[in-house]
């Protein structure tokens, strides 16, 4: 698993980086290209939901830092990745929906 510098010195590491499985399902299907913003909402659910799970996410402020260092990660290496790809509206609804991160790769992008 390759993790950006600020997400290793973390105290909390998002697990198996669902994220990367997230992208890597967007290629699969029909559906229409995935938007930046789209892109962004499953990255910033991603880590919403591992927050949640983690004793760190119990902190608010903790949480929020985290979301935005998230935010500044994903956009400056991971967003080209998943930007363009094949996505559907009914995958976008599932991540809205999701209750655990491994939902996410579990449900929505199979």
């Amino acid at each position: 698993m390759i993790l950006a510098p600020t997400l290793a010195r973390l105290p909390f590491r998002p697990r198996r980086c669902p994220w990367w499985l997230a992208v890597a399902a967007l290629t699969l299907g029909c559906g229409h290209p995935a938007t930046e913003q789209e892109c962004q909402e499953i990255a910033d659910r991603v880590t919403k939901l591992e927050l949640e799970s983690s004793a760190i996410g119990r902190d608010p402020d903790t949480a929020k830092e985290q979301l935005e260092r998230t935010r500044s990660w994903v956009k400056e290496s991971q967003l080209k990745e998943c930007v363009g790809r094949r996505i559907t509206d009914s995958a976008m609804q599932c991540v809205r929906t999701a209750a655990k991160a491994q939902d996410i790769t579990d449900r929505c992008f199979r």
